[in-house]
């Protein structure tokens, strides 16, 4: 494997970080050497060493699906305004600095 070259960074508490060295030192080893090892076993089995949390879903009431509907339906749909959809980016900005009055006197139109 080539030399080491480069340097992996992490946030934590001072608190977590002195702990952990404590731990790491009794068992004879380091945090770099833990991080090596570590990112050797996620290359070899492309997967974490630990389960992943996964998030709960929130079941919501009928109420609350009701009262979130309504809401929606009470929302006012604006017409879209397709008058700038065969434009290229540049041409409508121009369109939209003409319309501010910023080509005025210069034979722009």
């Amino acid at each position: 494997m080539a030399a080491a070259d480069a340097m992996v960074t992490a946030r934590m508490s001072s608190e977590k970080k002195e702990m952990g060295n404590r731990v790491l030192e009794e068992l004879g080893t380091n945090a770099s050497q833990v991080i090596n090892q570590l990112y050797d076993l996620i290359i070899e089995k492309k997967a974490l060493p630990f389960p992943e949390e996964k998030a709960q879903q929130r079941s919501f009431a009928p109420e609350e699906i009701a009262e979130a509907k309504a809401w929606m339906q009470r929302l006012k749909v604006l017409p879209l305004d397709n008058s700038y959809a065969t434009m290229t980016d540049d041409e409508i900005r121009r369109e939209r600095l003409a319309s501010r009055g910023h080509f005025e006197g210069w034979g722009v139109a």
